[in-house]
C-alpha cells in the first residue's frame, strides 16, 4: 500500500472500503477491524507496510497484484535501486511489489513478486506446509557422504534446519524440497558433503511452479486464497 502517512485509519476505510463514518465505528467498537493483526482505535495514522483487514478481508489502496519471476543469476532480490541488478529494475511493473521468498544473487529460479502483504505473510509463515523445491548441480559426483549431509540438520544462524528431502537425478544433479530454506542453506548442506554447487535453480514454492517460464520473464497469476500445501 502505498499510502499518506497522515492518513488516518477511520478516513482510510471510508476511502477505501466504502463505509460510512457510524459503519466505521461499529466496526472498531466490534473488534472486526486489525492493523497488523492488532486492533486499533480510529485516530491510528496508516503506515506504508501496514496490513489492514475487515473482518479477514483486505483493504487496499491500489488492485492487488501477484507474479512468478524466473530471476536469472546475478540479480538482486531487493527494493532498494541503488544496489545494481535489483530485481525492480529488471521487471518494470506499474504497482509497487517486493519479493516473496528470496534467492541469492548465485542463484536462478521461481520468485514470487506481489504487493499484498497479507498474502506474503500467509505463504512465508505457513511454516512445515510450504515446500520448495530446487534442482542443482554440483562439481564433483554425489556420494552417499552428500545425500547424508541434507538428511541430517545443520545449525544457522543459531536455528537448527530441518531435514530435506533428497534425490539423486544423475550423477552430479540433485532435486533438493526444503521446508524451511535458511541462507544459503543449500550451499552450506553440499559444502558439508564435500562438494560445491554448480548451479541451484528454484522451480517451485507450495503449488506454485516455474514450469516453463524463461529467465528474466514473468506472468502474472491470480490468487485466490487457496490452501498453500
Amino acid at each position: 500500500m502505498n499510502t499518506n502517512p497522515k492518513l488516518h485509519l477511520a478516513k482510510y476505510l471510508k476511502m477505501y472500503a466504502n463505509y460510512t463514518k457510524s459503519e466505521v465505528k461499529n466496526l472498531i467498537k466490534e473488534g472486526r477491524v486489525l492493523v497488523n493483526q492488532e486492533p486499533q482505535p480510529l485516530s491510528y495514522i496508516i503506515r506504508d507496510a501496514d496490513i489492514v483487514l475487515v473482518d479477514n478481508k483486505l483493504i487496499t489502496k491500489v488492485p492487488l497484484v501477484y507474479y512468478l519471476y524466473h530471476k536469472p543469476v546475478g540479480v538482486v532480490c531487493t527494493n532498494n535501486m541503488e544496489i545494481k541488478d535489483n530485481i525492480i529494475s529488471k521487471v518494470h511493473l506499474a504497482y509497487r511489489v517486493f519479493c516473496v521468498g528470496r534467492l541469492d544473487k548465485d542463484s536462478s529460479g521461481l520468485v514470487i513478486l506481489t504487493n499484498d502483504g497479507f498474502f506474503a505473510q500467509r505463504l512465508m509463515h505457513a511454516g512445515e506446509h510450504i515446500e520448495k523445491e530446487y534442482l542443482v548441480t554440483v562439481e564433483k559426483e554425489i556420494t552417499e557422504e552428500l545425500l547424508d549431509s541434507f538428511r541430517s540438520p545443520i545449525v544457522i544462524r543459531g536455528k537448527k534446519t530441518s531435514p530435506a528431502k533428497v534425490k539423486k537425478l544423475d550423477d552430479k544433479t540433485l532435486q533438493i524440497i526444503l521446508t524451511d530454506g535458511k541462507y544459503r542453506q543449500i550451499r552450506r548442506l553440499v559444502v558439508r558433503g564435500k562438494n560445491r554447487v554448480k548451479t541451484l535453480k528454484r522451480v517451485r514454492i507450495a503449488h506454485y511452479q516455474l514450469n516453463g517460464l524463461k529467465e528474466n520473464e514473468i506472468v502474472e497469476f491470480e490468487e485466490e486464497n487457496q490452501i498453500l500445501i
